[in-house]
């Protein structure tokens, strides 16, 4: 147990060192919507969701917890989001068992698309620099509309490396689309899961290693994708109750802490509270046959945000 607890902390220690190569100058805060999370059931506990990962959307946050999966198991989630945001998740996670009826693993294959919807085209006023041009009533005029379209697509793979410690990767693609502009990268996620006990486990996933968007202008702009470094832990307290707490860094920011918890209080039934530095989430999920269906709620600085999302194993 002290060899892998050491060794996450070596790996923890070494992520620091790395970011820096893939992740310098990134104070743009490219590809901020992949820091939003997915699913519902997450969300409602602030996003303190790294050492739980236990259903299909530990694809997102620890795609070691894939490997945690008893059944196959598809996600889905939607979201209208403030000012326009438009943000929707899905996923599929396979658990692969070999003759022997032992797990080999699980793969899951998700997709995630967030859009910017009525984004106005203007243009400089060629007789007056850094000025809009204006209409004959002088206000802005506006010759079109457009949208902002960001897509992740990534491949995951989880699997228990010992009867206590669980790895796994995400292989992702990234696409966005910005008035007549293109930008693409490949990247790579990481995760660890260790069980500490029957009721403690802690875990650790490194998201958007080696992302920079690479956009088809003349200048050959790039957008690096800045690293996120998380760091969780989690303890079932007993049948009914489980609280879980996560350390995230992003680079070039300040550290940050999320906590939360879900407390069963019905064989179908399950209310969430958390705190996702410092704003409040509330959170609440449904149980019928082998269908779960969640909501969230998150005080945010740009408004009130409400998620739902469904699951369903099979």
């Amino acid at each position: 147990m002290k060899k892998v607890v050491k060794a996450l902390l070596i790996a923890a220690l070494g992520i620091g060192a790395v970011a820096p190569i893939y992740a310098a100058e990134s104070a743009g805060q490219a590809g901020a919507y992949l820091k939003m999370g997915v699913g519902a059931r997450a969300l409602g506990m602030g996003s303190a969701f790294t050492a739980v990962a236990n259903d299909s959307t530990a694809a997102f946050w620890n795609p070691a917890g894939l490997a945690k999966l008893k059944k196959h198991e598809a996600s889905f989630m939607h979201a209208n989001l403030t000012d326009d945001r438009d943000y929707n998740f899905f996923n599929y996670a396979h658990v692969l068992n070999g003759k022997d009826g032992k797990s080999n693993g699980t793969i899951a294959l998700s997709h995630i698309n967030f859009g910017i919807d009525g984004i106005p085209e203007t243009r400089e006023d060629p007789n007056n620099p850094g000025n809009p041009l204006l209409d004959a009533n002088g206000n802005v005029r506006i010759f079109s509309y457009f949208e902002d379209t960001e897509t992740n697509t990534f491949i995951s793979y989880g699997r228990a490396v010992t009867d206590r410690f669980y790895a796994g990767l995400n292989l992702k693609y990234l696409k966005q689309k910005l008035f007549t502009n293109k930008a693409d990268t490949m990247g790579l996620d990481f995760g660890l899961m260790y069980d500490w006990n029957d009721k403690t486990t802690l875990g650790l996933s490194v998201r958007d290693i080696g992302e920079s968007m690479d956009w088809d202008t003349n200048t050959g702009t790039k957008d690096d994708v800045p690293v996120t470094t998380t760091f969780g832990v989690a303890h079932q307290c007993n049948d009914k109750l489980l609280v879980s707490a996560d350390l995230n860094k992003v680079k070039d920011m300040d550290v940050k802490f999320f906590c939360g918890a879900e407390y069963q209080i019905h064989d179908n039934v399950t209310l969430r509270v958390g705190s996702h530095d410092s704003d409040l989430t509330l959170g609440a999920s449904f149980k019928l046959d082998t269908w779960r269906f969640d909501y969230s709620y998150a005080d945010e600085t740009l408004g009130d945000a409400h998620r739902i999302s469904a699951s369903k194993t099979f």
